[in-house]
């Protein structure tokens, strides 16, 4: 029989290579994207910028990852090859990973342990979610078909690649997995010690455990155990808050069944922390966020989410506003690019740096001939301009320095007055003139308190940090002050710079110059009495003359303290660290086209990173045209209603008219009045229609909270908001 001949109707299916239509339209929205973009120089540089930016926090990733999948795989490696595998009957090994709160971040974590486990271990890896475990069965159904299928890619595996598509997903069991393992694995040996050794493990991750039900995992802990002597089984859970979390779930006689080793990951904010001061609070990115925007994004981390993931989006939407549209944004890019893109710069570019606010201070400085030159010549203003840029990431290279370094000073000193880590006392230095607070100030002065052995220290922290910030980049080769199609002048343009390299290397010059002082300093101070010589001290004591003796007795306690060597090192260090900062640490809205670098438009981006749910959810209940665009939704007025709204944006509008308790027949009443005004009451209140729409709306009011169902008065509903 032919394959389009049956003995009944039906439809015939010819595989004609049909892309999935998700995949189609991704691919497609992307090309047309870069199409749309590809030429723009404001594009092309926020892609190459934030590619680089995706490199370092993968790099990152894999560092802070590493250690501690590398002890996981070691646990689930020696476990099965050591001597305690065979002492422990009907023990199930178990690794359990404590990840904290942080939900989003968890994926990528999970993810890079069962890729290491699937290199360095064994291809069977089940992966048991508890979306996915409505039951017992589903759970045992799908960890043993995931276990089965993961090596059905090698090319020897050719017989159970048939068997695996002969096996139905509700055959997959227990006993179907030790069948297939021994048919697979076990050797001709009959000694069991020997067996278990050359055998694969099977690795079972469970990465959302406070999800699961608990007697669902009580019960699959105890079949995994009854079948642990003929297959070597890990169970790998992801806990997010703490181990107690896993005794409360587990009674005794399950929880001795596990043999638990418990890996400790960091914390979301210190993961956030060391992203920011290894990435983003670095002069190496061109893109900066000023004080009040990262104060913004770091508050959302610390208030809402826990996600490292979702700030790091948050700074690529931020990067995306800053660079959208303005090729003058071009600029923001390294020093390498930085000449190129000045000589980019069309005249209608040039005209719109010139009105940026940051440009009316430089200008006043000048004089009237520079002045003409800079708003006429537009080849005059290029030179300056880029003079000017350099300055800045010079700027910012001691910038970022003088924030890790005072960081470092001050980790130590009580009350935390200019905060803990480097993004406080970053998100303070970039708002305000820090040198001139008070905060600053009395920092300084805990400093100058500090003893000969803890200053030392300090100092010898600074130097470190200094060495591997100049060892970390590789040294900046000269670069020209101009543009090369008009070098003029180039010699005068950077003959004197105060801030970048040199001023890192000058201050490490400082710092080990007073390292060596203080280090040998002698603290002892000596002492020089105040008495005078005059013949009356010499006056004997005679009986009855108590006021000279007094004032003899006070003469002789009048002494005079002379500052130790180590004291007066110390003033001059701290009246060093006064200058340098307040060199080093002048905010970015001082500086000359720092909004070029610097995003700073919160008010654009504070809708679109923080939700307002309540605002939007009252804005699409009374203007459903806001969101929905459509004729028939709109209104001439706010307070007026129509039947051609939605069923819940009218019975909201309506029951805003009422008061704390609504009487539901009144509501029903009014509701098939507005969308029936026509028809005779009587008609419209007993059509089951408009009865079956208005309890369908009361039903979505009430899920969404404002609404409840009231115990004091029949019929009536109490109403939540107001």
């Amino acid at each position: 029989m032919e394959s389009t001949v049956s003995v009944s109707k039906g439809v015939f299916l010819f595989p004609n290579g049909f892309q999935n239509s998700k995949t189609f339209s991704k691919k497609k929205t992307n090309l047309l994207f870069c199409k749309l973009f590809q030429e723009e120089c404001w594009y092309l540089t926020y892609r190459k910028n934030w590619e680089a930016i995706k490199t370092k926090l993968n790099e990152l990733n894999q560092r802070s990852y590493s250690v501690l999948l590398n002890d996981i795989v070691n646990y689930i490696k020696q476990f099965y090859g050591s001597e305690e595998a065979f002492m422990l009957e009907g023990i199930i090994p178990s690794a359990t990973l404590l990840t904290g709160v942080s939900q989003p971040d968890h994926v990528s974590q999970f993810d890079a342990l069962i890729n290491i486990t699937k290199d360095e271990i064994s291809p069977h890896v089940a992966i048991v979610n508890s979306q996915d475990s409505l039951s017992l069965k589903h759970i045992v159904e799908n960890m043993v078909w995931q276990l089965i299928g993961n090596d059905l890619k090698n090319d020897e595996e050719c017989d159970v690649l048939s068997t695996k598509h002969k096996l139905k997903k509700s055959q997959c069991t227990m006993k179907t997995l030790k069948t297939w393992y021994h048919s697979k694995y076990t050797n001709e040996s009959t000694n069991k010690k020997k067996k278990l050794i050359s055998t694969k493990t099977l690795v079972i991750v469970i990465p959302d455990f406070e999800s699961f039900n608990c007697h669902l995992l009580q019960d699959f802990v105890m079949i995994i155990s009854s079948y642990i002597s003929s297959l070597p089984i890990v169970l790998v859970f992801g806990v997010a808050t703490s181990v107690s979390a896993l005794h409360k779930s587990f009674p005794y006689e399950v929880s001795s069944k596990l043999l638990i080793k418990v890996f400790h990951s960091h914390s979301s904010a210190v993961y956030m922390n060391q992203v920011l001061e290894d990435i983003f609070l670095t002069h190496t990115v061109p893109f900066h966020l000023s004080g009040k925007a990262f104060e913004l994004l770091t508050d959302v981390f610390l208030f809402y989410d826990f996600s490292v993931k979702g700030l790091v989006q948050s700074i690529k939407y931020c990067m995306m506003d800053h660079y959208y549209g303005d090729n003058t944004k071009a600029l923001c890019c390294n020093r390498e690019d930085l000449e190129e893109a000045v000589l980019n710069l069309s005249p209608n570019d040039l005209e719109s740096i010139r009105q940026l606010k940051s440009f009316r201070p430089y200008l006043e400085k000048q004089d009237c001939r520079t002045k003409i030159s800079l708003f006429e010549d537009d080849q005059y203003f290029r030179d300056a301009l880029y003079k000017e840029l350099m300055k800045l990431h010079d700027y910012l290279y001691s910038f970022y320095l003088c924030v890790k370094l005072l960081s470092t000073l001050i980790k130590d000193i009580p009350n935390n007055l200019l905060g803990k880590t480097v993004r406080e006392v970053y998100t303070k230095c970039a708002t305000e003139c820090i040198t001139d607070t008070p905060s600053f100030k009395e920092c300084m002065q805990l400093l100058s308190f500090q003893s000969q052995i803890k200053i030392v220290d300090t100092i010898t922290g600074a130097l470190k940090l200094l060495n591997s910030h100049l060892q970390s980049v590789s040294p900046i080769k000269p670069l020209q002050a101009t543009p090369k199609k008009n070098n003029n002048n180039t010699d005068k343009v950077f003959a004197h710079r105060e801030l970048g390299e040199s001023f890192a290397k000058t201050v490490r010059v400082h710092l080990m110059t007073f390292l060596r002082q203080l280090e040998n300093a002698n603290t002892e101070a000596s002492i020089s009495t105040a008495m005078d010589t005059d013949s009356n001290d010499n006056v004997e004591n005679v009986p009855g003359s108590r006021y000279k003796l007094k004032e003899k007795l006070l003469k002789a306690t009048r002494v005079e303290k002379i500052q130790s060597e180590f004291e007066m090192i110390r003033c001059r260090f701290i009246s060093y660290l006064e200058e340098m900062f307040a060199k080093g640490l002048q905010p970015p809205h001082t500086q000359t086209f720092h909004e070029i670098m610097f995003f700073s438009d919160i008010s654009n981006v504070k809708k679109h990173i923080v939700g307002a749910p309540r605002g939007a959810l009252h804005t699409a209940l009374s203007d459903p045209a806001h969101y929905l665009q459509c004729s028939c939704c709109r209104l001439p007025s706010p307070e007026s209603v129509a039947g051609t709204l939605p069923d819940v944006c009218l019975a909201y509008k309506l029951h805003r008219e009422c008061g704390k308790h609504i009487n539901l027949y009144d509501w029903l009443q009014a509701f098939a009045a507005v969308v029936k005004p026509g028809e005779n009451d009587e008609q419209r209140h007993h059509d089951p229609i408009i009865q079956s729409r208005f309890t369908r709306a009361v039903a979505e009011l009430q899920f969404l909270g404002f609404i409840k169902s009231s115990k004091r008065k029949t019929d009536h509903v109490m109403r939540l908001t107001w």
